[in-house]
């Protein structure tokens, strides 16, 4: 009894002066996870996973749907996402109802992309239908293969395009409004393969703001707004990462309000600006992480834990996008 009082004890000091991230549970195994912060994709990262166990711990690591057993996991991002969420579950090898998780959310640093190449006019640089136009696997260093990707599948040459000789450059020798989409490069290295960052060939504008908390308070109603600006009919959905949120969760078209649950927890949300025929033509991400509660000084100088006003931050996206069937254009 002695020991397991001294647990808890340590266990609280740990939380309250932040020497440890912890996701509480009803009997905390002071779980951690040791491990970069940031890691870039195709580049192999080592993170374990330790807690306090009696008589030993069995571990089970989560990482995007897959379980994985043991208390160490190689993560090797294959850069088709911004973060990776990864989730460290514990359990006493006896009493296996004593449960703790703990979730750490990982930024991907991703080195390849698309973009169009330098080695062009500066005019041509903008894609614009009728004029020539290269685009260049940015990043890749051989001797590594590469795979050109449009809209998600292999990319269909015609005799408008070609490859150079390294497979890095793709040349169009007059642009149409059915190039506009979404392109990729796949860069494999051995077993290692790196979805590269993408680049959508378009011929307007599109405006994706998304507004709300960095940091969302735990039993407060914290609310995120997505809304985007396109110069074809465009609609908005939410992409949620890192799982569904925890706690009171409200979507209203175009605004999310949150009450989170659970201190510790980070969420990622994504405003995804969406075109029937374009598919999509622009995102944002935003992760937020959860925190307690603040007390707030009322003008009597009496402290009180009511809900606290939030400062929101707004960022905005301006990328070139496609219209097809566009009335006009830039």
């Amino acid at each position: 009894m002695q020991l397991k009082m001294n647990l808890i004890y340590t266990n609280l000091l740990l939380a309250l002066t932040g020497a440890v991230p912890l996701v509480m549970a009803d009997h905390s195994h002071m779980v951690e996870i040791s491990g970069p912060d940031e890691v870039v994709a195709g580049v192999s990262a080592l993170y374990q996973c330790s807690a306090v166990c009696r008589p030993s711990c069995i571990y089970t690591w989560t990482v995007e749907g897959q379980s994985i057993a043991g208390s160490t996991f190689t993560l090797t991002a294959n850069g088709m996402s911004t973060f990776v969420s990864l989730s460290c579950t514990v359990t006493d090898k006896d009493q296996k109802s004593r449960v703790s998780t703990l979730v750490r959310l990982v930024t991907v640093i991703n080195p390849i992309a698309v973009m169009p190449s330098t080695d062009q006019p500066l005019l041509n640089q903008t894609p614009k239908v009728g004029r020539s136009f290269h685009l260049t696997c940015n990043g890749a260093v051989p001797p590594v293969t590469i795979v050109w990707f449009k809209d998600g599948g292999v990319l269909s040459l015609d005799n408008r395009m070609t490859l150079s000789s390294d497979n890095a450059t793709l040349t169009f020798s007059a642009l149409e409004k059915g190039d506009g989409g979404q392109y990729e490069c796949r860069v494999i290295n051995g077993s290692v393969s790196v979805i590269s960052r993408d680049y959508w060939i378009n011929f307007d504008y599109v405006i994706v703001t998304l507004t709300g908390p960095d940091r969302a308070e735990v039993g407060v109603v914290n609310n995120f707004s997505c809304n985007a600006k396109c110069g074809v009919d465009c609609t908005v959905q939410w992409g949620l990462h890192a799982g569904f949120p925890k706690g009171k969760f409200i979507a209203e078209g175009t605004r999310i309000h949150w009450t989170p649950s659970e201190v510790g927890q980070t969420q990622v949300f994504t405003c995804i600006a969406m075109n029937p025929g374009a598919g999509k033509l622009g995102h944002m991400s935003k992760p937020v992480t959860v925190i307690e509660g603040q007390p707030r000084l009322l003008a009597s100088n009496s402290m009180t834990a009511k809900s606290s006003v939030t400062v929101t931050i707004s960022a905005t996206l301006l990328m070139q996008i496609s219209a097809f069937g566009l009335k006009g254009e830039l």
